[in-house]
């Protein structure tokens, strides 16, 4: 089962500042969590990010996992190139009561990390072979990636922001999710929208979904 985590300001916490905390690091971007890397040392595109303030790093060489008691994660990543760390990283991990993951072992983790397709950071497709082989899991991603990419436009980016933000303003005026479901398909449907976004005029479609919204009955 793949499950997307609602980490909205949840703090995120990747152990190990190499490729594989990169890795970990870019699966959290787009999730708008608080990020901290721990390392002994970083590599120059995480670098970036905390030049960017996207991430925070502190720079420590780790022999346990005490230093997380200095913190309330919802979710800890150990992505270090010692097995013995990460053991003892998963470990505290799990005695906090936060979800874990080792990047060298899926199987003491709580879940799987999966091979995600980002579509422009707004549709995110997994390919997960359960943990069995990351390794096939990235080379179906690089197949599939291509398709994908052809298939989801960006109109149908547009709509999914705008869906976002006719939503949003159904929810202050419609009190049932059944009103707000009918009202959302017909912002889906509606010609005009569908010609204002084919057009690229997002913000007057926002205009024609509001006043859809604000004519609702």
């Amino acid at each position: 089962m793949i499950v997307d985590l609602n980490l909205k300001g949840n703090l995120a916490i990747v152990v190990g500042g190499g490729a594989e905390g990169l890795k970990k690091v870019n699966s959290l971007l787009t999730q708008d969590c608080k990020i901290l890397v721990f390392g002994d040392k970083i590599n120059s595109q995480l670098s970036k990010y905390v030049k960017k303030k996207k991430i925070d790093f502190k720079k420590v060489k780790l022999k346990d996992a005490s230093f997380l008691s200095k913190y309330k994660p919802f979710l800890v990543m150990a992505a270090t190139d010692n097995k013995e760390l990460n053991r003892k990283i998963v470990q505290k991990a799990k005695k906090m009561k936060c979800y874990v993951y080792a990047s060298d072992d899926p199987e003491v983790s709580d879940f799987s990390h999966p091979s995600v397709i980002n579509i422009e950071d707004t549709v995110q497709i997994a390919i997960s072979t359960g943990g069995r082989s990351p390794a096939m899991a990235r080379k179906i991603r690089l197949q599939a990636e291509k398709i994908f990419k052809k298939t989801i436009k960006k109109e149908d980016i547009y709509f999914i922001k705008l869906q976002q933000i006719a939503r949003n303003a159904a929810k202050a005026k419609l009190e049932t999710q059944i009103e707000r479901k009918k009202f959302l398909y017909s912002v889906l449907n509606d010609s005009r929208i569908k010609q204002l976004i084919k057009d690229q005029k997002l913000k007057k479609a926002q205009e024609r979904a509001l006043i859809m919204l604000k004519e609702w009955k």
